[in-house]
């Protein structure tokens, strides 16, 4: 009897300790009731699951099994509490918990050699190390600005902070500028902090989100959304609303392949979003996709397609070009090359295609 009133007055000082924690977080009166009620179901049910169920102490299955119990009810209660009150705990603390627990049952439970057990020391040791290593890292655009950029000293160093897509953009003069915002220590601090996030849409447009918490405990809100004017957006985009193109190579033609090519004209595409390549594609297929539009092509120019004439192959690339292949044991002859060029691109040019890109190789 003495034991069960020991236990009851050990659970009442946990339960009073629990609802005198989350009163000091100066939670509202709705709130604290709801924590009150949840954690009283939650410590009742422990208690009825210990008494009826953990009915052998040194039972490895049943402390095992009572400990994933706990685990899933304590997940239950913090997803409950935070969607009622909005506070919230720090989950991978509870994992770790579950963890330490289990290990620390195991040890206890088990005939382990000391090589053993060190494993499993090892094991928690190594799942507290890596937590330790992933919150070090910063994850937001603010925890990077005060752990890194404080450390600037000079524009080299700068530029190793940045994407590898950014870094000709960024001068000296731009460093310059910044340099004394860098490290907000040194100089003067910031007023306030906000991270918005920038969706870029497939029409090129820029919306801008920014996310906030009334109090660290309240569930993250929306602070601002909205469609960002022009002038604005321009500055953020990164691929341009309109296709860019311009003569040379195709992209990404490696120097072996350059061997190959005999000669290109019009304008390849430069720069645009999968969006625009696609529908720039689309476009190409629409005009140059039927087998009856290139044999009027070929029928203007007689004696330049196999078997009479150089050309081996010919067609639409899925990179947004027309290609045409000529046997490798023919002469080059400008006149012809401009000659087919000129029958393809006064049709592309009919349809609204201009400069067409087309990329003269020889064949494989």
């Amino acid at each position: 009897m003495s034991k069960r009133k020991d236990s009851v007055l050990l659970i009442v000082i946990l339960y009073l300790f629990l609802v005198g924690i989350f009163s000091g977080t100066g939670a509202e009166i709705q709130d604290f009731v709801v924590f009150a009620v949840l954690s009283a179901l939650l410590i009742a049910l422990s208690f009825l699951i210990y008494r009826y169920y953990l009915t052998d102490k040194n039972s490895l299955k049943q402390r095992l099994i009572y400990i994933c119990i706990s685990f899933i009810k304590l997940t239950i209660f913090s997803v409950v509490l935070k969607e009622l009150t909005g506070f919230s705990l720090d989950y991978s603390i509870l994992v770790l918990f579950f963890i330490a627990v289990s290990i620390f049952t195991l040890w206890e439970l088990l005939d382990l050699s000391l090589w053993e057990k060190g494993v499993l020391l090892l094991v928690l040791i190594t799942i507290l190390g890596i937590k330790g290593y992933e919150s070090s890292k910063p994850s937001t655009a603010y925890h990077l600005y005060r752990s890194e950029l404080s450390n600037v000293a000079n524009y080299e160093e700068m530029r190793e902070l940045l994407v590898e897509d950014y870094c000709n953009d960024f001068t000296p003069e731009d460093f310059q500028e910044l340099e004394p915002y860098l490290a907000p220590l040194r100089e003067q601090g910031f007023l306030r902090f906000s991270q918005p996030a920038l969706l870029e849409f497939e029409d090129g447009q820029m919306v801008m989100l920014e996310v906030s918490r009334e109090t660290p405990d309240k569930q993250l809100g929306f602070s601002n959304i909205e469609l960002l004017p022009e002038e604005v957006g321009s500055y953020f985009r990164y691929y341009p609303l309109e296709l860019e193109r311009k003569a040379g190579y195709p992209r990404n033609v490696i120097e072996e392949d350059r061997g190959a090519i005999i000669e290109t004209k019009g304008a390849f595409i430069s720069h645009g979003s999968c969006y625009q390549e696609r529908e720039w594609y689309e476009k190409l297929i629409g005009v140059f996709g039927e087998k009856k539009v290139w044999d009027e092509m070929w029928d203007k120019l007689e004696g330049v397609r196999a078997p009479e004439g150089p050309v081996q192959g010919a067609g639409t690339s899925n990179k947004g070009y027309l290609y045409f292949s000529f046997c490798t044991d023919w002469e080059i002859d400008k006149e012809v090359l401009n000659e087919i060029y000129v029958q393809f691109s006064d049709y592309a040019a009919k349809h609204d295609i201009l400069e067409l890109p087309v990329l003269f190789k020889w064949a494989d």
